[in-house]
């Protein structure tokens, strides 16, 4: 993953908009705004459905690979187009309608993205490298979240560090956090979290990005921490030289009884035709 998020993931593929019409298709934001970013802007996303805002999307300084993966429910790996993509910045900011689902809001973003830059793409079926994430020959060494059978809210952060150096989610609260020393070893804490999206925050230490796929066929919300060498220190320094300090593959099975296994998968790809840099006027 090029950016290190807490939790995020869409999985839903589709790449036009056009054929006929079905109630969801018609449905449309009832306020959207969209515009070049200024160079004072801050990257920030929230909102949308599913979240605490759900009548709310502002998504500040998005490249527009973002909104293109937020729309198709893809990651950067399956989104191919112009360089200008993953370099030119936006602030978009949209009224939901209300009990506006998550598969309805992708359609309208990706109306949105055809209507305010004239976009067009094409898909393709690519062959990816990837990770799946299973439970270890000796069993999972998972603890269930008190919490899992009630909400949660997300918190934001920033986090505060317990004396070992893991950071310190709230109680009832849910997140992923992480959190790295001067010499390379990370100390994650997860509080509610489930195993695809522990899989997905695997993504981001595994070389080149590599994705992980969730295969541990465990569906409940886990309370856990995980810590590992990373093989260089943040600012260039050289592997950790204590072996006691696990690889990530290591720490996986001896603190969380689970392992990652090479695999190849198929998925959805989209390809930018056309699109242009600059939206139309609001």
């Amino acid at each position: 993953m090029r950016r290190f998020v807490t939790g995020l993931a869409i999985a839903v593929f589709a790449c036009a908009l056009a054929g006929g019409q079905s109630g969801d298709d018609k449905l449309s934001f009832e306020v959207a705004s969209v515009r070049p970013s200024g160079p004072a802007s801050i990257r920030n996303f929230s909102g949308g459905p599913g979240t605490r805002d759900p009548e709310r999307f502002t998504a500040t300084r998005a490249e527009f690979n973002d909104l293109l993966a937020t729309a198709y429910g893809m990651d950067f790996g399956q989104i191919a187009g112009p360089g200008w993509i993953s370099s030119d910045y936006y602030d978009v900011n949209i009224k939901v309608p209300p009990g506006a689902t998550k598969d309805q809001f992708k359609k309208m973003l990706q109306a949105l993205l055809v209507e305010r830059f004239h976009l067009s793409v094409h898909h393709q079926i690519k062959v990816f490298p990837v990770y799946e994430l299973v439970i270890a020959k000796n069993g999972p060494k998972l603890k269930l979240s008190k919490e899992a059978s009630g909400p949660a809210a997300q918190f934001p952060g920033p986090f505060s560090s317990d004396p070992e150096g893991f950071p310190v989610i709230p109680e009832g609260q849910a997140n992923l956090a992480c959190a790295y020393d001067g010499s390379g070893i990370g100390h994650w804490t997860a509080r509610r979290q489930t195993m695809a999206a522990l899989a997905r925050s695997l993504t981001a230490p595994m070389a080149a990005g590599r994705r992980v796929i969730d295969k541990t066929g465990l569906d409940g919300k886990y309370d856990f921490k995980l810590y590992y060498d990373t093989g260089a220190g943040r600012s260039g320094a050289a592997p950790h030289d204590n072996d006691t300090v696990p690889t990530i593959e290591q720490a996986l099975q001896q603190q969380l009884g689970l392992k990652l296994l090479d695999a190849k998968v198929s998925l959805d790809t989209i390809v930018v035709d056309h699109a242009e840099r600059i939206p139309t006027a609001n």
